[in-house]
């Protein structure tokens, strides 16, 4: 894909769809990077561009969040398996 600016780009609007001017359908989707989580940007099948930048804030906040939340996943994935090798022990011992 090709980075292109917001000012080098015209969109077609058709109804609630909009269409880059290569004709392709634009989808909007969010970046979840360290450095732009949240940021928003909409791309074609041949074209990207990227909105404003993420605020500064959440640069600092939003990776420790992401970091936090796949170690809560993680441990609660532990305790599924936990769980599950305790109740086949107690279906043995009946």
């Amino acid at each position: 894909m090709s980075e292109i600016s917001t000012l080098e780009i015209s969109m077609i609007s058709s109804g609630m769809s909009r269409y880059c001017t290569c004709g392709t359908k634009i989808i909007r989707r969010t970046l979840w990077t360290d450095l732009n989580p949240g940021r928003g940007f909409d791309a074609c099948d041949k074209n990207w561009w990227v909105d404003n930048e993420t605020f500064p804030g959440g640069k600092q906040v939003v990776p420790g969040l992401l970091r936090r939340l796949r170690a809560m996943e993680e441990e609660g994935r532990a305790k599924e398996e936990q769980l599950r090798s305790v109740e086949e022990k107690k279906k043995e011992l009946q």
